[in-house]
């Protein structure tokens, strides 16, 4: 019995072995890794984001390329991000997104001009792309003087896209041959515009020199300064703005600038370059090609272009351009800046640039064969030329100021009268800031 006994106890200890070898092996099992290609467990899922992205009038006749080229493009190598387009009349997205700012309803990204920016900025109303991104080497793609014009208090308040390009000069090449003058060699300065001038009307009477001013982007060329910087006090009546003024005066009494210059209405000038009553033109818009191509066809083949006459900054001044800018209240601003770089990048705006006849504001794209290897030697081909060389010399010519327009009319006004010899450069040139003082502290 006892036998027995010990044979059962056995029996029973090499059960409960067998038992917890089974049990380590499952646990074991359970524990190894896998060796079938099973994928990572996922973390998780990015944000979805909506940017809500405003143009200006480009629907109509872009739809395919903001579509394809950049919003989807977009999407695709950001596919947490959705992009909602609203295209904008232009006369309205100035006063549209002031008002979306007193509402919870804000845009994330707003296509703009620089004067539109400048009354955005007054209002508070910009986030600045440069507390976005610190490391300034994100804004050297950029024109130089393109950044200058969307910059306030050393803050980046967008970004610069499109424009119309650098204004060009003119010449009529015969009548600056019967003047004595040598085509190929004309007039950079204002002071030579001026010499010039006065030799063509000396030489032929019936002729003037151009119907070139001295205006507000003319004297910020010549590196006078225009206003204080809190943009309060108008600056332009210092001694250096009389010399400079007073050389247009001289000009004006000398023939170099023709008599209808000084008109009111700059619009029904007598002596043009159409009528060939003037020989040149230090600083015009490309466009005027167009009116003479319909107008006066016969002057064509004596046109000639040439690079702009320029202050002694050498900088070109451009009216306005197209920019992006994050509204203040947007909720996503990193990421709208994120996708206004993409827009606004190199490669990009040369896509856009080819449907269009715009220029853009990135230097890299100035590289491109589009724009090194222009063909024809038409008015027009040439133009372009000149245009495409003088690029880098952009500067954003007016001021960043709500009544602009009215305070440009004001200062013209004086200096017609300082034309006309009504007043005194001096006094003309006081009356005019006396004016700008005035409305500037109402604004």
């Amino acid at each position: 019995m006892k036998e027995r006994g010990r044979l059962q106890v056995v029996a029973l200890v090499v059960v409960m072995i067998v038992v917890l070898l089974a049990g380590c092996a499952k646990s074991n099992e359970n524990d190894a890794p896998e060796t079938t290609n099973q994928a990572e467990p996922s973390g998780a899922a990015a944000e979805q984001i909506e940017l809500e992205f405003w143009t200006i009038n480009l629907k109509k006749n872009f739809e395919g390329y903001i579509t394809e080229n950049l919003i989807q493009a977009y999407e695709k190598e950001h596919p947490n991000i959705k992009i909602k387009w609203v295209d904008v009349p232009g006369a309205e997205m100035t006063k549209k997104v002031i008002t979306s700012l007193s509402g919870d309803h804000v845009p994330d990204i707003v296509n703009e001009t620089t004067q539109g920016l400048s009354q955005l900025v007054q209002y508070d109303a910009v986030t600045p792309i440069s507390d976005l991104y610190t490391d300034s080497s994100t804004f050297s793609p950029y024109i130089q003087g393109m950044m200058d014009g969307v910059t306030y208090n050393n803050k980046v308040m967008a970004l610069p896209w499109y424009n119309g390009g650098p204004l060009v000069g003119f010449i009529n090449t015969e009548l600056y041959q019967k003047a004595g003058l040598d085509p190929s060699k004309p007039a950079t300065t204002y002071d030579e515009l001026f010499a010039y001038g006065k030799q063509i009307h000396e030489k032929l009477p019936n002729v003037y020199g151009s119907n070139d001013l001295p205006l507000i982007p003319v004297l910020k060329t010549e590196g006078l300064p225009i206003l204080s910087e809190d943009k309060k006090k108008a600056l332009f009546n210092s001694p250096e703005h009389v010399a400079f003024v007073e050389k247009f005066v001289q000009a004006y009494k000398d023939g170099a600038i023709a008599p209808d210059a000084a008109n009111a209405n700059n619009r029904l000038l007598q002596q043009t370059m159409d009528n060939e009553l003037i020989a040149q033109s230090g600083s015009s818009q490309p466009f005027v090609i167009n009116n003479w191509e319909k107008n006066a066809p016969n002057i064509m083949p004596k046109i000639q272009v040439v690079p702009t006459v320029t202050g002694k900054t050498g900088m070109i001044p451009i009216s306005d351009f197209q920019l992006f800018f994050v509204p203040k209240k947007s909720k996503h601003p990193k990421e709208a800046a994120d996708f206004a770089l993409f827009v606004t990048s190199a490669q990009k705006q040369l896509e856009f640039c080819k449907l269009v006849a715009i220029f853009p504001s990135t230097s890299e794209t100035l590289k491109d064969a589009y724009f090194t290897d222009v063909q024809g030697d038409t008015l027009k081909d040439l133009t372009r030329k000149v245009q495409i060389e003088s690029l880098d010399k952009l500067s954003l010519g007016n001021l960043g100021v709500t009544n602009e327009n009215d305070l440009n009319a004001e200062y013209l006004q004086e200096i017609q009268a300082a034309l006309f010899g009504s007043k005194t450069t001096q006094q003309a040139l006081d009356d005019a800031v006396a004016y700008w003082d005035a409305a500037l502290a109402k604004s």
